[in-house]
């Protein structure tokens, strides 16, 4: 909920999660029905304007979120460009051959990976997890103990980048910033990720003995002190993205046909 509640002005903000998540199935969608890296860049420009101006989202955190994903993202970016084959050769060196086919396919694949990921993190970054809960289990009917699951893993990465913030504050305070070399940073990392974990782990044990203490799972029914999120203007946007994705996908077809 740390997450949440740093920006609460945006008009994905007063959106219903249920609405939000068709969105986010849409986006999913289309990343997976474009084929070319033009495509899926054009598609996640789109994402990126829509977190900054509808989400709230600064361009900052947006460039920390996918940075995140870049160690994984280029190495398989790099891996994908040396093993597709192709016929349109651009390099050319020993056993190593380039081609367009494999930029474009190495590309897409990998540009696919960043939108999905940022469209699943502003969706966490503008979705209350209570909200969340509530419109799974009143208006889904899906069974708490799975909506409640949700919840947690919407508010425990927001939970650890704040711990992690902690962790690195207090070491500064206490003389440990990031030192050079490799030993030097290696051994940061590892106290600083120790750290961490035993953090995420004490976390973890009190939100269990939480749930145990006020009889999660005894009943099979549970009630909400809040109100549910309207969805007027929800499900107009929802509506609006089932179409819009339908009609792309139909223009898709027609030109591979």
């Amino acid at each position: 909920m740390i997450a949440y509640q740093q920006q609460q002005t945006s008009q994905l903000h007063h959106i219903d999660p249920l609405s939000k998540l068709v969105l986010l199935f849409c986006i999913a969608w289309l990343t997976m029905r474009l084929h070319s890296s033009l495509g899926q860049a054009l598609l996640l420009f789109i994402v990126l304007l829509t977190a900054r101006w509808a989400g709230g989202m600064p361009w900052g955190r947006q460039a920390k979120a996918l940075a995140l994903l870049a160690g994984f993202a280029i190495p398989y970016f790099l891996a994908t460009l040396l093993t597709v084959p192709g016929e349109q050769v651009l390099l050319h060196w020993g056993p190593l051959r380039l081609t367009i086919e494999a930029l474009d396919t190495a590309g897409s694949v990998t540009i696919r990976m960043f939108t999905v990921f940022l469209s699943s993190y502003v969706f966490m970054f503008t979705t209350d997890p209570r909200d969340m809960v509530q419109s799974l289990t009143e208006r889904l009917r899906i069974p708490y103990r799975f909506a409640f699951g949700i919840s947690m893993a919407l508010s425990f990465l927001p939970l650890l980048e704040e711990e992690a913030r902690s962790i690195s504050a207090a070491h500064q305070v206490r003389g440990q910033g990031k030192p050079f070399g490799l030993h030097g940073r290696l051994e940061w990392w590892r106290i600083f990720a120790s750290a961490l974990i035993h953090n995420a782990v004490r976390r973890m044990q009190q939100t269990a003995g939480a749930m145990e203490a006020k009889g999660f799972g005894a009943y099979p029914d549970r009630t909400f002190l809040r109100e549910g999120m309207p969805m007027r203007k929800g499900l107009a946007l929802a509506v609006s993205a089932v179409l819009l994705t339908a009609g792309l996908c139909w223009y898709i077809y027609i030109v591979n046909l």
